[in-house]
């Protein structure tokens, strides 16, 4: 009840209720309704702050740290930010999205801090952006939800009701009543009128978005469970949605995610979120339940080398991923999954994120100021399992084909350094020596159409993967052919020609371009017309371009012209 303390006991009614419907599902049949509760207890607590001082957690904790005191350098929110229409660039929508992204990740990053340390400095931090945040954005109840608002809006509930739990012991009785009053107004005007919509976090939707609200309200009414009536109600509708629906289809059957790029890995994230929390409150197993549903094929593939500190840069760490999806937003969840299913390759590839832990900094700012964060470092503190070895598991692919998405990669192997080669859509991306060493320029600026008869062979020694084009390829038929253990070559009967850029300054020599550690690329058939070292201008919009942002880094890369000799096109990429 409202006001009452974790150890408070449930109305009789509500006990009943909930030990049936654990009863029916096969979980824990006593639900943990004391705080913390979502993603620690009281006792494993005690545990991770033991860890901060060695291992792999003492990595994470000085990333953790770092940005917990840049946290404490922002000024927590004082005036809502209300929805405006006609919004004709979407500057709106995006200042909404990013100042409540921006509050969550501060509110959530300095509870975290305070839970694993102690530090008083971060508790009242927290609690001051955690009631901020509760003031400000309970102006989400008065208008109509939508799925312009939602994405957001769902969002931001589940930071602050991470928040609560974290801090709930350390709130006096009018603020938890506070907190909560803006979880249940905002929750329950969405809950009656737009999550209860058979379409919601169903077929009628968007997997993505789906995943994202319903696992974020999930974890917002995990919170509250036991403490105002409506949050077992919310509950039982968002694991229905996630047992129903997302779970089995979110993903494609090859393990992909079919709407966008970064989708795979905020997908994923959400749902650990949620499935984490829903175990630890109810015993309610879906890792186990839905294990084949969660598999991490998508990073064998695409990860592509290690995430150093400072901004993020396209296609730098993971394949075919912009500069806010790179190695370090992949990592918590690489975390978790290696806990689970007890993974040493996703434990591996989780590593060589040298910034876990830390807030994401993107260089998506809109026109307003108003900075796009991610914060996952108190999950990746919580999820990693320093019993799972960090190395290459034996019999794993070299080779794997996203049939729904028109995507195959090949790897020389999962050593750092190594050839990583992907095609999409016809459009490649090479990563060799550590870098991206050929990103397809045509492929970048507007979304080719999917490709045809796409042919993965793999003996061992050599993969060659094999496309025809269509009418808006810059190829008639292509090979990509990677003979192991490092050197690939590409194929292209074309009479275009083709531009690529890449990362790093190569020396030319002639037709070929040679990076300081050895890596090569030659044109073996055709020449290298020109490589121009400000070719392709990197700089940051969103709502299809129309929206310009304030890129704290926009930079120039080189642009590599080649033409093809006779209608054939030959490159070849080696590592030393």
């Amino acid at each position: 009840m409202p006001g009452t303390s974790g150890s408070s006991m449930l109305p009789a009614l509500l006990v009943l209720i909930l030990t049936l419907l654990c009863v029916v599902s096969g979980a824990d049949p006593a639900p943990r309704l004391s705080h913390p509760r979502l993603y620690f207890t009281p006792q494993e607590l005690t545990h991770l702050r033991s860890l901060r001082t060695r291992g792999i957690h003492a990595r994470i904790w000085k990333n953790l740290t770092e940005s917990a005191d840049w946290c404490l350098t922002r000024t927590p929110r004082t005036a809502w930010i209300a929805p405006v229409t006609p919004d004709p660039v979407y500057e709106n929508l995006y200042d909404r999205f990013y100042a409540m992204m921006h509050d969550m990740a501060v509110m959530e990053h300095l509870a975290f801090a305070y839970a694993y340390s102690g530090d008083t400095r971060y508790l009242e931090g927290a609690r001051q952006w955690a009631l901020a945040c509760g003031r400000v954005w309970r102006r989400e109840a008065d208008g109509e939800p939508d799925a312009s608002k939602a994405y957001a809006v769902m969002r931001l509930l589940k930071g602050l009701a991470v928040s609560y739990d974290i801090l709930y012991n350390q709130l006096a009785d009018a603020e938890r009543q506070e907190i909560r009053q803006t979880l249940v107004e905002v929750g329950d005007k969405y809950y009656q009128w737009y999550l209860k919509n058979p379409g919601m976090g169903a077929e009628g939707q968007g997997f993505h978005h789906a995943s994202v609200e319903t696992s974020s309200f999930g974890v917002a009414a995990l919170a509250l469970l036991g403490e105002v009536p409506e949050a077992s109600d919310w509950l039982a509708l968002m694991v229905k949605k996630h047992t129903d629906w997302l779970l089995p289809h979110a993903l494609t059957p090859s393990g992909a995610q079919t709407e966008g790029r970064t989708f795979w890995a905020s997908t994923m994230q959400y749902r650990l979120f949620f499935l984490d929390a829903l175990r630890r409150v109810t015993g309610r197993d879906l890792f186990r339940e839905y294990a084949k549903y969660l598999d991490g094929r998508m990073a064998l593939a695409c990860v592509a080398g290690p995430k150093k500190p400072g901004h993020d840069e396209d296609y730098q760490t993971i394949l075919f991923e912009p500069s806010y999806g790179q190695l370090n937003y992949w990592s918590p969840a690489l975390f978790c999954l290696a806990r689970e299913y007890r993974r040493p390759i996703y434990q591996h590839f989780a590593l060589w994120d040298g910034t876990a832990g830390a807030i994401q900094k993107t260089r998506y700012i809109t026109p307003h100021g108003e900075p796009l964060l991610f914060t996952m470092g108190g999950y990746a503190y919580a999820w990693c399992d320093e019993s799972i070895p960090a190395r290459i598991e034996t019999g794993l692919p070299l080779s794997l084909e996203f049939p729904e998405v028109n995507e195959v990669y090949a790897r020389a192997s999962f050593k750092e350094g190594a050839i990583v080669a992907g095609m999409r859509r016809g459009m490649v991306q090479v990563h060799a020596g550590g870098r991206p060493v050929l990103i397809d320029e045509y492929g970048v600026f507007k979304e080719p159409q999917p490709v045809k008869e796409v042919v993965l062979r793999d003996d061992g020694a050599k993969a060659v993967l094999t496309c025809q084009g269509v009418a808006d390829s810059i190829f008639a038929e292509q090979t990509l052919e990677l003979k192991r253990p490092g050197t690939l070559t590409l194929r292209r009967k074309t009479e275009k020609e083709t531009r690529f850029w890449f990362h790093g300054a190569p020396k030319q020599e002639g037709d070929t371009l040679l990076w300081p550690d050895g890596t090569r690329l030659r044109v073996v058939t055709g020449s290298l017309v020109s490589v121009d070292p400000k070719g392709h201008h990197d700089a940051k919009s969103v709502g299809n371009g129309l929206l310009k942002l304030a890129d704290p880094m926009p930079r120039d890369y080189p642009l590599a012209t080649v033409r093809p000799d006779n209608g054939v096109l030959v490159l070849e990429i080696q590592t030393k």
